[in-house]
């Protein structure tokens, strides 16, 4: 075996980097020696000092004061405002497919960088789980940072944000179930602290200028409502509650809301209607009252005058008679109902009062059709309207128009959808409660996972399993041989007298016929020491006509 020694110029040293996955499968044993801490958070009003109520209903009888600083560390990294404040929130934000929803109770599993290097790879990480009446389960990740349970088919749920043109929760609703205190949503002054009773004490919401959860941040006025927690489907989730005399919610006329003859639309709440069997009682409707701003009148061939008291001041005047939607209650029944103004058409169902039930209204190619609790009643046949239904009204929740018929209940989780969900997506919508098919979020360049539906939060996490993303430096050194720099051998075959002290080379491997193979090359440093030693999978010759490159690769 002959050898050649080179020393290296810059020119033949090259350095890659690239990105390794490593794959982990670790069980909740393996924790603690792993590093992966599980915190369960809540939301706390208490103050800011203390967080003195920082427990747990029911879960943890001890105030945990590092959990409910968790949560709020929490709400501000990744969900507080995230659609309006994109940059000032870490971790990746897919405007239209990653859905980060907070509500009061959450569940956060921190992965150490030594474990997923720079980031969790997407679309890797896998939890099991266990409790909440549920055998044990696991949640996937969809590669936009959302947590859903695996086997479940998204398409089977509307997930195009864009098509939920009104959404009201109130997914924060649980910061404002007790109005008389100071959250982080009010400012009373720099010497007051959070969780302190206000000075100016309120009984309920009136004219906030909340925005909803939908993709439009549709405005809500609220008049005299409460808000309260309450169960679906085994998860507390925030409601809305109505006094049944003068409370409600209205939302300025707007075409999202224009659904005329031919246009598929879905409207889903879940509602408790607490009334008398002669009693009517409206859930949403856009009929009855328009919003006008009445005209000036001054004399003939005198300027329009603004200085009258009343002047440019919205009034609220009676709507044209016909609506694209109506859902009230009467009895113990349901109605969903629209008119052209001249024609009317109206199905109904049965209704549960007393407890929430999950309703849906649908018009599919102009058929009519309820669903209470995701099982569907009352198909109408086609609507044959002459003329439109649309009208100037605005969107009334709780009551007609604001002239009667007020709700006494309570609404949860208000929806409507400009298409018409499937038969599936109905029933998933309510089997999930708040109609979507996530629940928790992955930061994947965090290390963080995070479960946040009310139903799954409190579940242990019994083993999890991800690739880690490490960033590896692949190092390339070019060496090229030339024919007579082959100039020593170690192999005593190739020596006159075969013994390791002979330094005389025997004849046959002194002649220009004699080419030597290449079976293995040696990296070293300055001082001779051998770093990285490779052998070939066969030996190599050498080129009778070109000099030969030699190119060694390894990874650190």
């Amino acid at each position: 075996m002959y050898s050649a020694y080179k020393k290296f110029s810059t020119q033949d040293i090259g350095q890659v980097p690239f990105n390794a996955y490593k794959q982990y499968n670790l069980s909740s044993s393996k924790f603690p020696e792993s590093s992966i801490e599980i915190y369960t958070t809540t939301w706390s009003s208490a103050s800011i000092d203390t967080f003195s109520t920082g427990a747990l209903n029911g879960v943890y009888p001890t105030a945990d004061t590092a959990n409910s600083l968790r949560y709020f560390q929490l709400d501000h990294l990744f969900y507080k405002d995230f659609k309006l404040n994109l940059n000032e929130r870490l971790g990746h934000i897919h405007y239209l497919n990653h859905k980060r929803e907070l509500h009061k109770n959450s569940k956060i599993i921190s992965i150490p960088n030594g474990l997923c290097g720079g980031r969790i790879k997407p679309s890797t990480l896998d939890l099991y789980l266990s409790g909440s009446g549920f055998s044990e389960y696991n949640l996937i990740d969809d590669s936009y940072g959302n947590l859903y349970t695996s086997g479940s088919t998204l398409s089977d749920y509307n997930t195009d944000i864009r098509a939920n043109v009104l959404k009201i929760g109130p997914e924060k609703g649980f910061k404002k179930y007790d109005l008389n205190v100071i959250n982080d949503e009010f400012e009373m002054g720099y010497w007051y602290r959070r969780g302190k009773k206000r000075i100016n004490t309120i009984s309920s919401l009136t004219k906030e200028g909340i925005i909803d959860d939908s993709y439009f941040f549709n405005l809500l006025n609220h008049k005299k409502t409460t808000l309260s927690p309450q169960t679906l489907r085994g998860g507390e989730f925030s409601g809305i509650d109505f006094n049944g005399v003068d409370s409600g919610i209205d939302i300025e006329n707007d075409e999202k809301f224009h659904f005329n003859p031919g246009d598929d639309f879905t409207i889903s709440l879940w509602a408790n209607v607490s009334h008398s069997a002669a009693e009517t009682s409206y859930l949403i409707s856009k009929s009855t009252t328009k919003t006008i701003i009445p005209s000036t009148y001054s004399h003939r061939n005198a300027p329009t005058t603004t200085y009258t008291t009343g002047s440019n001041q919205t009034k609220d005047v009676p709507s044209a008679p016909q609506f694209p939607f109506e859902v009230y209650s009467t009895g113990n029944k349901v109605y969903f109902s629209r008119s052209d103004g001249n024609t009317t058409f109206t199905i109904s169902s049965s209704l549960s009062l007393g407890s929430m039930q999950h309703i849906t209204c649908r018009v599919t190619s102009s058929q009519l059709e309820i669903f209470i609790n995701g099982v569907g009643s009352g198909i109408s046949g086609s609507e044959s309207f002459k003329r439109d239904t649309q009208n100037k009204a605005n969107v009334y929740i709780g009551n007609k128009g604001r002239k009667g018929n007020f709700l006494s209940g309570s609404l949860s989780q208000i929806n409507i959808y400009d298409k018409a969900l499937t038969d599936i997506q109905v029933l998933n919508h309510y089997s999930s409660s708040n109609g979507s098919p996530y629940v928790g979020n992955v930061f994947y360049e965090s290390g963080i996972a995070t479960l946040t539906h009310p139903r799954h939060y409190s579940d242990s996490i019994d083993n999890i399993k991800f690739q880690g993303t490490h960033l590896i430096y692949e190092n390339e050194y070019q060496c090229t041989i030339e024919e007579h720099e082959f100039n020593y051998t170690l192999n005593t075959s190739a020596r006159k007298n075969r013994n390791l002290t002979s330094q005389n080379i025997a004849s046959f491997a002194t002649g220009s016929n004699f080419k030597p193979y290449v079976t293995t090359v040696g990296l070293y440093n300055e001082e001779g020491e051998m770093l990285v030693v490779g052998k070939l999978g066969q030996p190599t010759r050498m080129s009778d006509e070109t000099d030969t490159t030699l190119i060694v690769r390894w990874d650190k």
